[in-house]
């Protein structure tokens, strides 16, 4: 039988089922679908959120607001297992904080057991790690709460695109950035079709044998079917009110990377 895309009204309870079963073995099955290349990508993004200097101008270090040392604190939208949250909470220290909001409880279970283990390596840095579940159309938090928010490979999944960029744009205060980390268009007339093979015919496979859920792995693929263009994301950038927004290809463009500012 043909696989068939959940419609938007089934998307959301379709999406969270399909999370809750596949959280055990979901961060395995990334690095085999990616060969482990997910984690590169996810950290040049880290890297442009962490690096992010919205003081463009010399400020006043008397005003703890605007010390370059007060307490960062960064928001983690669709943290699913806290991969990316972990990576940033590395790279940050003691008194900074990442906060990793997440609509599964099954994928926050894992995110918290490894955030444990992450904890008690005094090798880190210490910064304090928070998660959350909750929605990313609906965020829990005021306005200019943090100083940067990514999204990584969930933008896809939300049922309005639009008002999921316009809440991370809202919790984030100005000169902060918005980064979406997400799939693109693969390029080249060799490449292109290889991925095209790969992901639509290989990938359930592998769900299939990893996960015993070969739906949620067939979900994967077609859902790029109706996820728009980087061009059209860097739109969608645009419309909520983001600036100097970015698009970086990676991975021969089957990887967007994009980015703008509060």
């Amino acid at each position: 039988m043909a696989y068939t895309l959940p419609s938007n009204e089934e998307k959301y309870e379709y999406v969270h089922a399909q999370f809750e079963r596949i959280a055990k073995r979901y961060d395995l099955t990334n690095d085999v679908i990616s060969f482990g290349m997910h984690r590169l990508w996810k950290a040049r993004a880290v890297d442009l959120l962490v690096n992010n200097n919205p003081n463009s101008t010399p400020i006043d270090s008397t005003d703890p607001e605007n010390s370059p040392e007060r307490p960062r604190h960064f928001l983690d939208v669709c943290t699913g297992t806290g991969d990316l949250a972990l990576t940033i909470a590395n790279r940050l220290k003691k008194g900074d904080k990442v906060t990793g909001l997440d609509f599964s409880a099954g994928m926050l279970s894992v995110a918290k057991t490894r955030a444990g283990d992450f904890q008690n390596q005094s090798t880190k840095s210490g910064c304090d790690l928070e998660w959350i579940e909750g929605d990313a159309q609906n965020l829990p938090f005021d306005d200019n709460s943090f100083d940067g928010a990514i999204i990584s490979f969930g933008l896809r999944n939300l049922t309005n695109i639009n008002l999921g960029l316009s809440e991370m744009r809202r919790v984030v205060k100005p000169g902060g950035l918005v980064i979406n980390l997400d799939l693109g268009r693969p390029e080249g007339i060799i490449f292109a079709p290889a991925f095209k093979f790969f992901f639509g015919s290989v990938v359930p496979v592998i769900g299939s044998i990893l996960q015993n859920d070969r739906n949620a792995y067939t979900y994967l693929p077609e859902s790029m079917s109706t996820y728009p263009d980087p061009e059209q994301i860097s739109e969608r950038f645009e419309i909520v009110g983001l600036e100097k927004v970015k698009h970086t290809a990676l991975a021969g463009g089957s990887v967007a990377l994009h980015h703008g500012t509060v």
